[in-house]
């Protein structure tokens, strides 16, 4: 291992974009270069900033130096908790570039590619089904017992009864079986908005570069909740309170494990071999999204896992997807907002 972490070297943060590190390095490359400084001492400084900026400038060998750097995982991030008009917890994601996608997991999740993303508000959880009830409520279009068949498979609010009441012990457990019709529809109340895939792994990552989960690169059961066997009934769903495990590194709590969580974005496989740089979405403008949902048709993009998946799955580079109306009791939703 490298006796100097490279970031500090080159004196720049952990988030730093590629731009900032050339700026970094021409910097200090001009001050120490052998034509312009005398000495060992010069040469040995100029030899580290080289090596540093070799590494820090190619999204690949950053990823890899990052894994290999224990001590040095995360930023130093304080979150504020912010309110939003319902009472709700949101946090704050903040602007800058991430290391988005995996160079060592599924086929969907290559190549490894620097995103930019504006600042947003992130829920700090799921929606719970307390949260979910006061959206139906003020709603009742969208009711157990009214909501058209188009926006849902049949299984729409599975959990809940036919006067859309769910159990008392799970008001503040993850609302499931809701389709991205109705998480979208739940979301435009709220006047917020399903996050785009790229919004959702730079917050799931919490500030840590090239983690395979949002605290670091090893899983447990004391981390997530995750892995439990189901038998198909009822009885044996296996969600768990919001909150119930220690929250990321920008405070957001259950972002792998307990349930997916849709994405606003159409999912194509090979979105990132030409993905845009700054703020992608895939299938059509955020605005054009939110215009015309419900006429939309394709499959959308899952986040995070669930209370039943393996931990590969809980990587925050996994991608998943389904139709919109799909609605089972591992599908949840969390939604954000701009600053």
């Amino acid at each position: 291992m490298q006796e100097r972490d490279y970031y500090t070297i080159l004196n720049v943060s952990r988030d730093a974009s590629t731009d900032e590190i050339k700026k970094a390095y021409r910097k200090l490359a001009l001050k120490y270069h052998p034509d312009k400084s005398s000495g060992n001492k010069a040469a040995a400084l100029f030899q580290e900033i080289t090596e540093a900026y070799e590494v820090l400038s190619d999204v690949v060998k950053r990823e890899l130096y990052d894994q290999n750097q224990p001590s040095n995982l995360k930023q130093s991030i304080n979150y504020d908790i912010v309110y939003d008009a319902n009472g709700g917890e949101m946090v704050l994601i903040p602007a800058g570039d991430f290391i988005m996608g995996s160079n060592t997991g599924d086929a969907d999740e290559v190549p490894t590619h620097t995103v930019y993303i504006d600042n947003f508000l992130m829920d700090r959880h799921p929606a719970t089904n307390d949260q979910y009830k006061a959206f139906v409520d003020d709603n009742p279009k969208w009711r157990k017992d009214r909501i058209p068949k188009e926006y849902h498979d049949g299984n729409y609010l599975k959990l809940w009864d036919d006067d859309s009441c769910f159990p008392l012990s799970k008001s503040n457990h993850p609302v499931v079986a809701v389709s991205w019709y109705a998480a979208m529809a739940y979301a435009q109340w709220s006047e917020k908005r399903l996050p785009t895939e790229a919004e959702w792994e730079k917050a799931a990552r919490g500030g840590l570069i090239g983690q395979t989960y949002p605290w670091g690169n090893s899983i447990n059961k004391n981390k997530a909740n995750y892995g439990n066997r189901w038998d198909g009934r009822i009885a044996t769903i296996r969600t768990t309170p919001v909150g119930s495990y220690t929250p990321n590194g920008y405070g957001l709590y259950d972002m792998v494990g307990n349930v997916r969580e849709w994405c606003l974005d159409a999912y194509q496989s090979d979105f990132y071999v030409n993905s845009p740089r700054h703020n992608p979405i895939a299938g059509d403008s955020i605005e054009g999204i939110l215009d015309k949902y419900k006429s939309v048709k394709n499959s959308r993009v899952f986040r995070g896992g669930t209370w039943y998946y393996p931990s590969d799955y809980l990587r925050v580079s996994h991608r998943s997807r389904d139709i919109p109306i799909f609605a089972v009791t591992s599908v949840g939703f969390r939604c954000v907002r701009k600053d």
